[in-house]
């Protein structure tokens, strides 16, 4: 691999170099960036995979890295690195001179050869701030490089840039262009733009406007998202060290699928994305009880000038879709694609301001937003689609290793054309679905757009029929759980979560309706109202954790004489010998927590508020309120993180800083180092 050194923990810092080109980071690598400092098993980046096979003999292994490094002095993304400056802000390093990739081979060509030589690339962590963005590795057959794995990160370069990559170390190799390999001339290279010059273009205020208009649709969709698109989502603690043991990947061929798609596009009844995106917005509805539905999707964002550059351009678009269970298919067809649309002219900004604006939209709404739901859908169907059809073949579904090491995802779809049938690959978190129920999800969407286009009249239908005909997995949620706020609330813990604070004797949560016809969540309780303070931060801090729950829009005081509506204790209270020990317990260890606080903690709320308040121009920190609240940024996050090392605690992570809770719950999460434990 590349040599490279990893700087101490601490200050940001940016190792000197000679011969390089600095620029901001374009928006589009930003969310990389950000990214790479939130928790995984170790530091790394994200990573794509770009394999070439060579046909006939191959060509001989001392041909691969010249060609390589041809190919990174082609494209300035290749010998890029993303260092941090002393002011925390992120930015990139051009290098003009720089070490050739160190191959790995590996004797042999069959796919597990390939496999092996991949996993070897991928497996060692990639340092932003000092590793080049590429790896390289080959198989070997009679001395001869037979197929070649390129490994690189994934702020550097997004899938459009591989046919691009592909077409010019064919170049470089010697070997003809491959079939679909997009046509290279040095008139056209010499002409590509790169990610340095649209990231000044960026940064220089004349895409202030673009930017202004897109946040403020994201906003749009941040207000009416749910909290959780699946509330059932659990980060799976003390699995990290197997790699991809948090999801589940399922993949469906489909040769019917893709003759069904192209009868669509060829009668033109509906554009296959908006299709395929609608039908999955169905299933997601259906499984996560949620009848609104929140995705991600991505947009290539290539500009005039760009067809032949690589870099990471696209960015993800959000798109709010509602599958009421009254709504007609032809409705929920034609909103979708509306949406889509909207959201892909919307794909152009900050991601770091993005970020902040989720943590204004966090605190306004008394929880957090998490939008972990994503579907994509290949530009390679539009090519497929034109062909003749080809012969039926009978469906398959395979289970795939899945190599995600972060729990950033709940659902995530693709879907692309191979070898004479579409595939639907479906990344699910273990928390989210079990196997079975992906494997039914898959099939119903399989044969529901398979009966779409055998029966014109199904767009008549609702989509509650289409979820019963199909058979499509259905969420149910049991008595304690209410929706509301576009969210649904397990108001049973949240009761169980208030009535551990000190001060609380009792508590209910539940729904009441207004004559204005607003519904609001209020939570009951009995007690000292002077409590109220400790509730919401004790609810807030919880929400970093339980995605089932928000912050009661209003706080109901009782004394004891008093009781709580019959009904909501009924439904609220613990109901087993063991739930109201489990909350005595709680509130037990909480009482111990306070005690601790006052002894113990008070070293981690200093580093924190001092952490803080240098991010925030040295102004003074009110503990008792959220980083976003006083000012801080996302840019400015990992530098908060970084500083507080400094002071001898870990634990906190960017996005800690950056939710709805009040910094005391981010305190609460430091821990100090061994060594400072030790003295």
């Amino acid at each position: 691999m590349t040599q490279r050194h990893v700087p101490r923990s601490g200050e940001p810092r940016t190792t000197p170099r000679v011969e390089e080109t600095r620029a901001p980071l374009m928006w589009s690598q930003e969310p990389y960036w950000y990214q790479y400092h939130l928790p995984l098993p170790v530091v790394d980046s994200a990573k794509i995979q770009f394999t070439v096979r060579v046909p006939g003999k191959g060509v001989p292994e001392s041909a691969v890295v010249p060609a390589v490094r041809e190919l990174m002095h082609r494209h300035e993304a290749l010998r890029t690195v993303y260092p941090t400056g002393q002011d925390g802000i992120p930015f990139q390093s051009v290098l003009e001179r720089f070490e050739n990739p160190v191959p790995f081979r590996r004797e042999g060509n069959e796919p597990e050869d390939v496999d092996a030589v991949f996993h070897a690339l991928f497996g060692p962590p990639m340092v932003q701030s000092v590793d080049l963005p590429l790896r390289v590795g080959f198989t070997v057959e009679n001395n001869r490089a037979k197929t070649l794995v390129l490994l690189l990160n994934h702020i550097s370069a997004d899938g459009v840039s591989l046919p691009v990559m592909r077409a010019d170390l064919e170049r470089y190799l010697g070997l003809p262009p491959s079939a679909d390999a997009p046509p290279s001339t040095p008139e056209r290279d010499t002409a590509s733009l790169q990610p340095a010059a649209l990231a000044r273009e960026q940064h220089s205020g004349s895409w202030d406007a673009r930017n202004g208009s897109a946040l403020r649709h994201c906003e749009d969709v941040l207000s009416s998202a749910p909290a959780a698109q699946f509330p059932r989502f659990r980060f799976i603690a003390g699995s990290h060290a197997e790699v991809g043991s948090h999801y589940l990947r399922t993949c469906l061929h489909s040769s019917r699928l893709l003759l069904a798609l192209q009868r669509m596009r060829r009668e033109s009844r509906s554009s296959v994305s908006s299709a395929l995106s609608a039908t999955f917005s169905i299933a997601v509805a259906a499984l996560s009880g949620n009848p609104r539905t929140v995705f991600k999707t991505n947009f290539s964002n290539r500009f005039r000038g760009f067809e032949r550059s690589v870099g990471c351009f696209f960015q993800e678009a959000l798109v709010s879709v509602h599958p009421r269970g009254d709504a007609t298919i032809a409705e929920l067809m034609a909103e979708t694609e509306n949406r889509t649309l909207v959201g892909a002219r919307r794909a152009r900004y900050s991601y770091l301001h993005f970020r902040d604006l989720k943590a204004r939209v966090e605190a306004r709404r008394g929880h957090s937003i998490r939008l972990g739901t994503v579907v994509n859908f290949s530009s390679r169907f539009e090519k497929e689609l034109r062909k003749t059809a080809g012969p039926a073949r009978p469906t398959e579904i395979e289970e795939l290793e899945c190599l995600w090491r972060d729990e950033y995802a709940d659902l995530s779809l693709r879907s692309f054309p191979r070898g004479g049938e579409a595939v639907l690959d479906l990344i699910a978190h273990r928390t989210v679905v079990e196997r079975p129920r992906i494997r039914s999800m898959l099939t119903g969407m399989e044969q529901f757009l398979i009966a779409l286009a055998d029966e014109p009249e199904l767009a008549r239908a609702t989509v509650a029929e289409v979820v019963e005909r199909f058979a499509l997995p259905v969420a149910q949620y049991p008595e304690g759980w209410v929706h509301i706020d576009h969210s649904w609330v397990n108001t049973a813990k949240l009761a169980t979560l208030i009535r551990t604070v000190e001060g609380v004797e009792a508590a209910s949560v539940g729904v009441e309706e207004r004559p204005t016809g607003e519904r609001v969540l209020i939570a009951r309780l009995v007690g000292r109202p002077s409590a109220e303070p400790e509730v919401r931060h004790r609810v807030l801090g919880a929400l970093r954790e339980e995605v089932d729950l928000v912050c009661p829009h209003e706080f109901s005081w009782l004394d004891g004489s008093s009781p709580l509506p019959a009904s909501a204790a009924a439904a609220e209270q613990p109901t087993t010998t063991e739930s109201r020990t489990s909350a005595s317990a709680a509130s037990a260890a909480d009482r111990r927590g306070a005690d601790s606080r006052t002894t113990g903690r008070r070293a981690a709320d200093r580093a924190l508020a001092e952490a803080v308040s240098a991010a925030i121009a040295g102004a003074p920190v009110d503990l008792d309120l959220s980083y976003a609240q006083q000012g801080g940024t996302a840019v400015l996050a990992p530098a908060v993180v970084q500083r507080l090392a400094l002071r001898g605690f870990s634990g906190p992570n960017p996005d800690d800083l950056l939710g709805p809770w009040p910094l005391r719950a981010v305190a609460d999460l430091c821990v100090a180092h061994r060594e400072d434990r030790d003295r």
